[in-house]
């Protein structure tokens, strides 16, 4: 009775060692660029927060649901960020 759990927990470290040698090797998340601006997948499409926006400075403009509402939010967004980036600098 006291082998069972043990004989369990070693075999689920094996599968967890073996999937997680097939997930490294997986490609990395999608991403697109408009104006400047990353939009990587991080979450699952049409979910909030789905999309993150990055622009080239490494600023986080924020997050979409759809990458419709991602270049929405840069076109929306991008003057003002270059704006402060100058001012910045």
């Amino acid at each position: 009775m006291g082998t069972c759990p043990i004989a369990s927990w070693i075999a689920c470290a094996q599968v967890v060692l073996v999937l997680h040698g097939l997930m490294s090797a997986t490609a990395p998340p999608p991403l697109w660029l408009h104006r400047g601006c990353r939009i990587q997948l991080v979450g699952y499409p049409r979910c909030e927060g789905a999309y993150l926006i990055e622009h080239s400075s490494g600023a986080v403009l924020g997050r979409a649901s759809s990458l419709s509402d991602a270049r929405l939010l840069i076109d929306e967004q991008i003057q003002l960020l270059r704006q402060r980036l100058a001012a910045a600098a």
